[in-house]
């Protein structure tokens, strides 16, 4: 609990412990999953409540509250583990002193600031905001060098990440119809 209260105050040397501790992977993980199920079900209700007033054309196409909670758990356990082997990559590439197992550790630990989404509105902007810092923190201290270059690795990382999702996206979308 401890670890989870030093990365939600964004306190570095929790990240680099964090980062260092193999052992850390496993809750890790189990944080992920359970931000997922919690992001899985909000993203249902909120299907649900928006439901009755939606176009039944619209809500055809974005599918069932199950359909939806089941693909945002999905989607974001592979989104962490792919993301995490991306960044740590490129982190790599940038002189950095990392590996993908410490990005999944410090990724999977920033999973916490989703818990901000229960709050309406305000809740998404600050978890959004929290994910980005939490995680620049996290490469900087895991690949050990300067926060420039951990914005530079987040940046693109992302550029990565969109482009290969939009090659997948077009890959699989005949195909899953």
């Amino acid at each position: 609990m401890d670890r989870i209260l030093g990365v939600f105050t964004l306190k570095a040397p929790v990240y680099k412990q964090i980062a260092e501790d193999t052992s850390a992977t496993t809750t890790a993980a189990i944080i992920v999953v359970v931000m997922a199920i919690i992001g899985g079900i909000l993203g249902a209700l909120a299907i649900s409540f928006a439901g009755s007033s939606l176009p039944p054309e619209q809500l055809a196409q974005m599918g069932s509250p199950v359909k939806i909670a089941i693909s945002t758990i999905i989607n974001t356990i592979v989104g962490w583990l792919i993301g995490s082997a991306v960044f740590g990559f490129i982190a790599n590439a940038f002189g950095g002193k990392t590996n993908t197992g410490e990005m999944l550790r410090v990724f999977g630990y920033t999973q916490v600031f989703q818990i901000l989404n229960i709050i309406p509105c305000l809740g998404s902007i600050a978890a959004l905001i929290l994910s980005v810092i939490g995680a620049i923190i996290g490469i900087r201290e895991a690949a050990e060098f300067s926060t420039g270059k951990a914005v530079l690795t987040g940046i693109v990382g992302l550029i990565v990440l969109f482009i290969v999702s939009m090659v997948v996206g077009l890959i699989l979308s005949p195909i899953l119809g």
